[in-house]
């Protein structure tokens, strides 16, 4: 009995072990996610919808601006048109790349964000049944011991009842020897023949 329910306090011992580090990894977790949701509150959703092939097109206009400037020589208007044009060029490249790194942004933490949660959904399978497999054996070695106590209650008082009965018969026993003996007595006093084993009784000799 004590063997089995120390087994039971081994392995709970054992699971409370892996639950502090189930437990641990958990508000590990839990911490990032809301680390991850305050930088996601941080970030403005762009109105304006990137195309990455827009901004391609952007970078090689601007480099072939740039070449033109570079090995042409150019008039004064019309080197003044491609400044111009090299300007907007670069404001509208620099809107999408900074639009299109928030989105990045966002969709990266979004990204942690879900794996997070898929994480801690597989630490709840985990830590579920291990809890439950807890509950069960503190309930079984609850059960255990008043079984143990039931039984020693039991064996006692099948011991004092056989005492009692050991007693009970060795008055008896008793009883009916002083019988025996008023009786061998009263033979003696008639003058009846006695044997020489009804004497030992007489004088509590052993037979």
């Amino acid at each position: 009995m004590s063997s089995n329910i120390e087994t039971m306090k081994n392995r709970i011992k054992e699971i409370n072990e892996q639950l502090d580090k189930l437990i641990q990894e958990v508000n590990d977790l839990k911490v990032q996610r809301e680390q991850v949701l305050y930088e996601l509150s941080k970030i403005k959703t762009p109105k304006t919808r990137v195309n990455q092939e827009e901004i391609e097109k952007l970078e090689d206009l601007l480099k072939k601006l740039d070449d033109e400037v570079q090995t042409k020589v150019l008039k004064p208007d019309e080197e003044r048109r491609i400044f111009e044009r090299i300007k907007e060029t670069e404001k509208r490249l620099s809107m999408l790349r900074s639009i299109k790194s928030s989105l990045d942004k966002g969709q990266e933490l979004r990204n942690r964000l879900d794996k997070i949660k898929k994480r801690l959904r597989e630490l709840h399978e985990v830590i579920e049944p291990l809890l439950n497999e807890k509950e069960k054996l503190k309930n079984e070695i609850q059960r255990q011991i008043i079984l143990d106590k039931l039984r020693k209650y039991k064996a006692m008082e099948k011991e004092k009842k056989k005492e009692k009965g050991y007693n009970i018969n060795l008055k008896f026993e008793k009883i009916n020897r002083n019988e025996i003996k008023e009786a061998i007595k009263k033979k003696l006093e008639k003058g009846e023949p006695v044997s020489i084993e009804e004497l030992k009784v007489l004088y509590d000799e052993r037979q």
